[in-house]
């Protein structure tokens, strides 16, 4: 499966307006808190992981860390893109031309002979 980023924001946008009923009509700080949102509940299941792995107690809350699956973790992941993808859509960002850019620049900064070139 390819991703097309051009489609994917155009169904992300379609989805986020009929579907949740939301997207411009809420301030840009709605959609930095989902994100955050979602970056948080990604970190928590890994702190928890953690943890456990480093011979700490397994549990504190819904659920621990011998609940987590690579599918949740996954889910985490799938919305944050998802929430970035709508963030930057309000910000008139392309995320493919935001990502592909700061790689490169991040890239030659540090020296780096292999990074992605336009065209």
């Amino acid at each position: 499966m390819k991703l097309d980023l051009e489609k994917f924001r155009e169904l992300n946008i379609q989805r986020a307006k009929e579907g949740f009923k939301t997207y411009d009509n809420q301030p840009l700080t709605y959609w930095t808190t989902a994100l955050a949102g979602e970056v948080g509940e990604l970190c928590n299941m890994i702190k928890k992981m953690q943890r456990v792995a480093l011979g700490g107690v397994d549990g504190g809350s819904s659920y621990t860390a011998k609940d987590i699956t690579p599918e949740m973790l996954q889910e985490e992941i799938g919305g944050i893109a998802i929430y970035l993808d709508l963030l930057a859509s309000l910000l008139g960002i392309s995320l493919e031309q935001a990502i592909v850019q700061t790689f490169n620049e991040k890239s030659e900064k540090n020296g780096f002979i292999q990074y992605w070139k336009e065209g």
